[in-house]
């Protein structure tokens, strides 16, 4: 994953911890912090690769609307 999402990832579950109270802070080991950071890293890349997949649909589907225009512009001009 990218070193951006990481360092995202890192902030967001830094800044939930910091919500809870010192006792149930006090509670969480380091390996769970690490956990829930990639839990979040992990629904940042897919949040992101499914906007991309959105995007490139929506360029194929334009494309293809340009391609079948581009095939009947003579046509229409008659």
């Amino acid at each position: 994953m990218s070193k951006h999402y990481e360092q995202h990832a890192e902030e967001v579950a830094t800044a939930f911890l910091e919500l809870l109270d010192e006792p149930v802070r006090a509670q969480i080991s380091q390996d769970h912090r690490n956990e829930l950071a990639m839990l979040i890293e992990a629904a940042i890349s897919t949040a992101v690769f499914d906007q991309l997949e959105q995007a490139a649909d929506q360029i194929v589907g334009l494309a293809d609307r340009l391609r079948h225009y581009a095939e009947h512009y003579d046509k229409s001009s008659d």
